[in-house]
């Protein structure tokens, strides 16, 4: 007799890009972020930290999140940001990136600012 058997269905895993725990929400695993570490993140956005900053840099800084363009390296002090274009990555902490616009340290970049949301949260 030939048996039908299907193999077990993966289950899709992941982790938090903020805090590492696993997640099992497939709107969790799309967004790369856990509903908690979400919620701290939003409210670190709009907090004091990020006031000194222009509106559409924030703005954009909030894109690069949303989109798991960086990812903590080094306890939440590090961070490794991909360019615009997606060609390069750079190392960016609240204080300092090493991008283009982070070394001629004009104005503050927005992976700065990224960095600085994600440290605040």
């Amino acid at each position: 007799m030939d048996t039908d058997t299907a193999a077990p269905a993966a289950t899709a895993t992941a982790k938090c890009t903020r805090c590492g725990r696993k997640l099992t929400s497939a709107k969790s695993i799309t967004d790369g972020y856990g509903r908690t570490c979400k919620a701290k993140i939003a409210a670190a956005a709009k907090t004091a930290a990020v006031a000194t900053f222009k509106p559409a840099q924030v703005a954009k800084a909030e894109e690069l999140i949303a989109d798991g363009g960086i990812v903590a390296i080094r306890a939440r002090r590090v961070f490794r940001v991909v360019s615009t274009d997606g060609a390069s990555t750079y190392l960016t902490a609240p204080q300092a990136c090493n991008c283009a616009a982070g070394l001629k340290a004009k104005h503050a970049c927005y992976h700065r600012i990224a960095a600085t949301i994600l440290a605040a949260a």
